[in-house]
């Protein structure tokens, strides 16, 4: 294992948090459609955060040497990435139904951070 795994760890957690914090509040503020949850410095630091968490997790998934299609709990983060994105955007948004997308998207955060703690597709059981 190479001298900056812990540190790379770290910091994609750090990330990660911050990313499900600053959600988190948007998400509220957006079923109470506070207009800050769009300014473009809120976003500009978004977008930097996933950016950062992008370039942290494809740097641990080839420093680990993690293959999708062997290792069932990646391929289930991966799916729910890909769900949280849509759900998330979804939830930020105007339109109709945004408290669905919200909860959605706070499952499949919850749901990756499970398995990023347990390593198991199914974190429960």
């Amino acid at each position: 294992m190479d001298w900056f795994y812990v540190q790379m760890v770290e910091l994609h957690a750090y990330i990660a948090w911050f990313i499900v914090a600053t959600f988190a509040v948007r998400g509220l503020a957006a079923l109470f459609d506070a207009e800050w949850r769009m300014d473009l410095r809120l976003l500009a630091m978004v977008f930097v955060a996933y950016g950062l968490l992008g370039i942290s997790g494809l740097s641990l998934w080839a420093l680990m040497h993690h293959n999708p299609l062997h290792h069932g709990w990646l391929a289930g983060k991966l799916i729910a990435l890909v769900v949280y994105g849509f759900c998330a955007h979804w939830a930020v948004g105007s339109g109709r139904y945004r408290a669905v997308g919200y909860v959605v998207s706070l499952l499949m955060l919850a749901y990756m951070l499970g398995v990023s703690m347990t390593r198991q597709a199914w974190p429960i059981g």
